[in-house]
C-alpha cells in the first residue's frame, strides 16, 4: 500500500495515490509505503528511483546499513521501538529522501509515525523539503523514548520500595521486563545518535533542519545517561532482592537446622530402644517404655534450652 501526502495551502493532506498523475510533482513530498507488493516497488521506483532493500538489510547493525549517500538520495534506517504489555518490539522503518521527495518504507504501524499524521489533520503544518518531515518524526520517536525513560524512573523507584515488602515472582517478572525495555531503548538512542551524526554533516540536509536535529541529537545524548543511571538502578534492586531471597532461604533452612538438632538426641534413643537384640537388658523391663520416654522428653528440652542460649530461637 502507498500512501500519498501533498502540500496545499491548508498544509500537507493525505490523498489516494489513484490521484498521482493529477497532482503537480512539486506538491508531492511524501510517499508511505506499508507492505508493499512488488508491482508497487517497480512503479516507486520508476516514479522516484526508490531502490528497495532487501528485509536482511533491516536487521543490520553496521552504519553502512543504517546510513548511505548516493548521488542526490539519501538512504536512512532507523529502529522504532514499540512497547506492548508483555513484549517489546524493534520495528525498523527505511527513510529515502531525494529532492523534494522523502519515501518511508515499513511493515507495521509506527506509533511515531501515526501521531506525526495525526498531527497534520488537525494542524496547518506545512515542510518545504523531505528533511524536515524527516526531521519531524525523528524529534517525535525522541519525544516518546523520553517519556517512556520517565514512567520507566517512577516504575523503578516503586519497585525499590515494594522489594523490601514481597520478593514474589511477579515483582522479578516486572523487574526483568523494565530492564529488557531499559536496554532497548538504549540500542535505540545508540543507533539514533549514530546515524543522525551522519545526517547532520550531510550537505543534503538544509540548514534548519540540522539545527533541528542537533536539539533531537542532544536529548538523546541526555537520554542515553537516563538509561546508564536506571541499568544502574536496577541491577542494584535486583542485587536487593537476591539478597532479600537468601535471607528468607537462610532462614528456613535455620529452622530446619534447629528441628533437626532439637530432635536428634531423642531420635538416638529412640534408634537404640528400638534395637531387638535377644540380650537387651531393658528389653523386657517393665518401666522401659516409661524410661525410654523420659528420657526422649528430657533430651529434648535439655536441647531446645541449649538453643535459646545460643541464641538459634
Amino acid at each position: 500500500m502507498i500512501i500519498l501526502y501533498t502540500s496545499t495551502q491548508q498544509g500537507i493532506k493525505e490523498v489516494s495515490i489513484d490521484a498521482f498523475g493529477e497532482i503537480p510533482k512539486d506538491r508531492i513530498v511524501w510517499f508511505d509505503v506499508v507492505n508493499p507488493t512488488e508491482d508497487e516497488i517497480n512503479w516507486m521506483k520508476s516514479v522516484v528511483g526508490f531502490e528497495m532493500p532487501s528485509r536482511e538489510v533491516f536487521g543490520d547493525i553496521e552504519i553502512s546499513s543504517k546510513y548511505k549517500e548516493e548521488g542526490e538520495a539519501l538512504y536512512i534506517n532507523l529502529s522504532f521501538v514499540i512497547q506492548q504489555k508483555d513484549d517489546i518490539l524493534v520495528e525498523p522503518v527505511f527513510f529515502f529522501l531525494k529532492g523534494r521527495y522523502m519515501v518511508s518504507l515499513r511493515y507495521r504501524d509506527i506509533p511515531s509515525l501515526m501521531i506525526f499524521k495525526k498531527r497534520l489533520e488537525l494542524s496547518n503544518y506545512n515542510f518545504q523539503t523531505p528533511d524536515a518531515i524527516f526531521s519531524q518524526i525523528v524529534n517525535i520517536e525522541v519525544d516518546r523514548i523520553g517519556d517512556r525513560l520517565e514512567i520507566l524512573g517512577k516504575r523503578i523507584k516503586n519497585i525499590r520500595k515494594e522489594v523490601f515488602t514481597e520478593q514474589s515472582e511477579e515483582i522479578i517478572k516486572e523487574l526483568s521486563y523494565y530492564d529488557e525495555l531499559n536496554i532497548t531503548l538504549r540500542e535505540s538512542i545508540n543507533e539514533k545518535i549514530r546515524v543522525l551524526t551522519h545526517v547532520i554533516k550531510s550537505p543534503k540536509i538544509n540548514a534548519q533542519t540540522k539545527r533541528e536535529l542537533k536539539i533531537a541529537l542532544d536529548d538523546l545524548m541526555t537520554l542515553h545517561d537516563y538509561t546508564t543511571l536506571y541499568m544502574d538502578r536496577i541491577d542494584s534492586i535486583q542485587s536487593s532482592l537476591l539478597g532479600l531471597i537468601s535471607m528468607k532461604q537462610n532462614e528456613a533452612v535455620k529452622v530446619f537446622t534447629v528441628i533437626a538438632t532439637v530432635f536428634l538426641p531423642a531420635t538416638l534413643i529412640a534408634s537404640i530402644f528400638g534395637m531387638n537384640f535377644k540380650h537387651m537388658p531393658e528389653l523386657n523391663w517393665k518401666y522401659g517404655y516409661v524410661y525410654a520416654l523420659s528420657l526422649m522428653i528430657i533430651v529434648t528440652f535439655v536441647m531446645i534450652y541449649w538453643t535459646r542460649r545460643k541464641g538459634w530461637l
